[in-house]
């Protein structure tokens, strides 16, 4: 064995001697496609590089590798953060939205100046930090450990891995859980006494409000729990939140100027 690999590496020293110098062994036509395939070889290898180089950051990339490694190295804050801010924003559109749909002065034709609510803000983006950022992470992994991920299995959604914590959030701890905090925490914010929150839950916390969040976090819900990697829930969760949250600010509260005519009367 070891003569025969000895005559094999010996047959084929020169050949490899001649591609090494260049080519100079070979035969005249044999040393014009040597110099042309490694000619293109490295053209290629130069464009390559080129374009890795000058090709920008993908910013997408970017940010979700940033969050990534601060939800790593900060979870609880890097979620709570997160939330309280998308909820901010969306409590924002949802009063600018309010101030747009104001009718403006029959004598003047102007609209009234905008001035944000900073409390009713304070009260939404708390609510959204305390419940969404801060009480869901807990909640969301006790459903993983009651109806533990099912791996190997292709992404449908009549999995007991998906139906059981989407049933038991949604029917269960929304019902008794979030709304009722939802009313209680924002109206103590917003200097409501505990008798008046209850009033304004029995108001508004009918069954059309349960039916709307249903179409809507249902098939949002579906999706997280049936593709979203649980390190991502509370991301997921807060930027459907922004559309949702700004549809709840619509929904839950009157008109600013109605709202400031209500303020007025029970001060005086």
């Amino acid at each position: 064995m070891v003569l025969i690999r000895h005559r094999t590496m010996a047959g084929r020293l020169p050949f490899a001697l001649g591609l090494r110098g260049g080519g100079g062994g070979l035969p005249p036509w044999m040393r014009h496609a040597h110099r042309r395939f490694t000619s293109q070889r490295r053209f290629s290898s130069a464009s390559e590089n080129a374009g890795q180089s000058s090709s920008p950051k993908n910013p997408i990339r970017g940010a979700l590798s940033k969050y990534n490694s601060l939800n790593e190295s900060y979870p609880t804050v890097t979620k709570v953060g997160t939330t309280v801010a998308i909820v901010a924003f969306g409590d924002t559109m949802a009063q600018r939205i309010q101030h747009n749909a104001v009718a403006p002065n029959p004598r003047t034709g102007e609209k009234p100046e905008f001035k944000m609510d900073w409390r009713r803000l304070a009260a939404f983006a708390s609510f959204g930090g305390i419940y969404t950022g801060y009480f869901q992470i807990h909640w969301f992994r006790y459903l993983r450990t009651v109806f533990p991920r099912q791996v190997g299995i292709n992404a449908r959604f009549m999995r007991k891995d998906v139906l059981g914590p989407l049933l038991a959030n949604q029917m269960f701890m929304v019902c008794i859980g979030y709304y009722p905090f939802f009313f209680g925490w924002t109206g103590f914010v917003r200097g409501r006494t505990p008798a008046e929150s209850l009033a304004e839950m029995k108001k508004k916390y009918k069954l059309k409000l349960l039916a709307q969040n249903w179409a809507f976090w249902l098939p949002a819900q579906g999706v997280m729990f049936a593709l979203v990697p649980a390190s991502y829930h509370i991301a997921f969760t807060s930027a459907c939140g922004l559309v949702w949250n700004t549809l709840l600010s619509l929904l839950t509260l009157e008109r600013i100027p109605e709202a400031k005519a209500e303020l007025k009367r029970k001060k005086a």
